[in-house]
C-alpha cells in the first residue's frame, strides 16, 4: 500500500508558454497540515543547475516557501547565466534572500527582482541594499510587504552609488518617517523613474502624501 505521503507532479507554463513539471505537491495527511504544501520538483533545481535556455523567469509566486526548500534554488542562481527575471512573492523566505542578495551583487543577467510579502526583516533588508550599491544589471525591484523598518536609510544611500534601477516598491515597508525623507530625498537624484511606498508607518502628512504620489516629474 503507498503511503499517506504524496507527490503530485504540477504542470504550470512557463514563459515560453511550454507547460513543465517544477512543483509538486507534497500531502502528508490532515494532521501535517503545516508540512504540506509545494516542494520544488528535481527537475527544477537540476534546469537551473545546467542553464536551460528555456528557463529565463524564476516563478516561486505564492508556493508558501520557506528558506529550507527555496535555498537550493537560490545557491543554483550563482552560476546561471540564463534566467533573467525572479518573481519570488508570497513566500516564507528570509535567509534565502539574504543569500540571493550575495549572490546578486555580481550576477549580469538577472533585470527584475519581485520579492514582496516574504518574511524578510531588516538585517536582510541591509543585504538588498548592499546589493543596489554593487550591482550594475537590476531595474526592476519590488520589496513591498517586507519589514524594512530603518534598513531604508541604507537603500536610501545605496541609491545614490546606483545607476541601473527604474522601478522600486517599498509598500507596507514598517518605514518611519525619517528613513523615508532620507529615501525620498535619495530617489530625487537616483535613475529610479517609478516609486511606490505607500502604507508604511509615517506619522507626517506630508511625507505619506509624498510617499504615495511621488513622481520623477516632481522633483
Amino acid at each position: 500500500a503507498r503511503s499517506v505521503n504524496a507527490l503530485v507532479a504540477c504542470w504550470m507554463p512557463l514563459s515560453g508558454g511550454e507547460p513543465s513539471p517544477y512543483f509538486e505537491w507534497e500531502y502528508k495527511g490532515l494532521n501535517s497540515a503545516s508540512d504540506t504544501g509545494w516542494r520544488p520538483a528535481p527537475l527544477l533545481l537540476e534546469h537551473l543547475r545546467n542553464n536551460h535556455p528555456d528557463l529565463k523567469v524564476l516563478n516561486l509566486d505564492g508556493r508558501g516557501l520557506g528558506d529550507e526548500a527555496a535555498l537550493p534554488l537560490v545557491r543554483a542562481l550563482e552560476e546561471n547565466t540564463t534566467v533573467t527575471s525572479l518573481r519570488l512573492g508570497r513566500n516564507q523566505m528570509d535567509e534565502a534572500l539574504g543569500a540571493l542578495a550575495e549572490i546578486l551583487k555580481t550576477n549580469a543577467s538577472v533585470t527584475s527582482v519581485d520579492v514582496r510579502q516574504n518574511d524578510m526583516g531588516a538585517g536582510v533588508a541591509a543585504s538588498w541594499a548592499a546589493l543596489l550599491a554593487t550591482n550594475a544589471t537590476l531595474t526592476d525591484l519590488n520589496l513591498s510587504s517586507n519589514q524594512i523598518g530603518a534598513s531604508a536609510k541604507d537603500l536610501a544611500e545605496a541609491l545614490g552609488k546606483n545607476s541601473t534601477l527604474r522601478t522600486l516598491s517599498v509598500e507596507d515597508c514598517g518605514i518611519e518617517d525619517a528613513a523615508a525623507v532620507l529615501l525620498l530625498e535619495a530617489l530625487g537624484g537616483s535613475g529610479v523613474e517609478e516609486f511606490r511606498g505607500a502604507n508604511n508607518r509615517c506619522l507626517e502628512k506630508a511625507t505619506r502624501k509624498r510617499l504615495r504620489a511621488w513622481a520623477k516629474t516632481q522633483q
